[in-house]
């Protein structure tokens, strides 16, 4: 009797350990079985649906909401669906918190029982700070592609002009009435090329301030 108690209290004991772990971990974690029920899941999981539906699942619920929220439905099935067929995968999920757009990348396992999926365990990561970071770097590669655009097309134009018109100065007679009319055409050009320079200190600005 006394080995039956201890066995009762000891799985008493790590079930609690076990649900004090998974709730003490800011990561969404749950598992759910074949019939979209949540089996098991920690208090950030909950948290995290409750920012696609606005209502708290937890053991024993549908992981899906029953349907009752017609895009949350459909973002998830087919990510059930795969992993319920044997595929592991990753994915990234955007929600609205607030004013504020939050992202997760989301990992899918089959749970195997008798080469059988009988499961689906998941977890979610915040990814948003490196996500952010990626889409500050491809802006300032998008407005450094442009610089170089304006560099090489833009500049070329101003930069071909003054050297042609340069060849046709007349050095030896100062006082041609030729001189007049390419200094003016310099003069001309420069002021566009100084516009373009602007351009591209105005880009450059927003790249460091970005």
């Amino acid at each position: 009797m006394t080995d039956k108690t201890s066995d009762a209290d000891k799985k008493i004991t790590d079930e609690y350990n076990l649900r004090t772990l998974i709730n003490n971990i800011d990561d969404p974690i749950w598992l759910v079985d074949a019939d979209y029920i949540i089996i098991e899941c920690n208090i950030a999981f909950g948290k995290w649906v409750h920012c696609f539906i606005g209502t708290t699942l937890t053991n024993g619920d549908h992981v899906l909401h029953n349907g009752q929220n017609k895009a949350y439905q459909e973002k998830f099935e087919m990510c059930y669906q795969l992993a319920l067929s044997g595929r592991s995968f990753q994915t990234v999920e955007d929600m609205q918190v607030g004013k504020d757009t939050r992202y997760t990348s989301v990992t899918f396992k089959p749970v195997y029982e008798n080469d059988k999926v009988v499961r689906v365990s998941c977890y979610a990561r915040d990814i948003t700070e490196q996500r952010k970071h990626l889409l500050k770097i491809e802006e300032q590669n998008t407005a450094l592609r442009e610089i170089a655009f304006i560099e090489s097309h833009k500049v070329r134009g101003p930069v071909t002009t003054i050297m042609g018109l340069e060849q046709l100065f007349n050095h030896e007679d100062f006082t041609d009435p030729i001189n007049k009319i390419i200094v003016e055409g310099i003069s001309r050009t420069t002021k566009d090329l100084d516009l373009i320079v602007r351009e591209v200190v105005l880009k450059s600005n927003a790249i460091d301030k970005t």
